[in-house]
């Protein structure tokens, strides 16, 4: 489904963590330890969406806070909350380009001045309409 929906990075980042959608639960300390090589990036367990100042501040230091949790099949149409694919197989591929890699870390201590100066709700919402949403490619 993804063929000519996702960018070739994208790709190119799945086939770096090794990772197949039948592959089973992700363990997190192996894809870190792939990642790190790549772009000195680690991959940090979380129990479900964290609060917005702990979540730029993993940013800020190169840690992508990701979810341990597993949604329901009630859930699989939408959930605000991300789980374990949503973060492993929607985010952690695009880490392992450079230029990426280090836009989300800018990001995230961007996101730390804006907490500093009482303007993280912006960040916050270009981040969720960008990054977690995506940008779409015009027709």
């Amino acid at each position: 489904m993804l063929n000519g929906r996702a960018a070739d990075e994208y790709f190119d980042g799945i086939k770096a963590l090794g990772i197949a959608a039948d592959g089973g639960i992700p363990d997190f300390e192996h894809l870190t330890e792939v990642l790190w090589q790549a772009t000195k990036w680690e991959i940090v367990p979380v129990a479900g969406l964290i609060p917005d100042d702990p979540f730029f501040n993993h940013l800020a230091h190169r840690r992508f806070p990701a979810t341990t949790f597993i949604r329901t099949w009630a859930q699989l149409d939408y959930l605000q909350e991300p789980d374990v694919f949503h973060d492993v197989f929607g985010h952690v591929p695009m880490l392992f380009q450079p230029v990426f890699a280090d836009y989300l870390q800018a990001y995230g201590r961007g996101g730390l001045k804006a907490l500093r100066l009482g303007s993280l709700p912006n960040l916050v919402r270009l981040y969720w309409y960008t990054v977690e949403f995506g940008l779409i490619r015009p027709p």
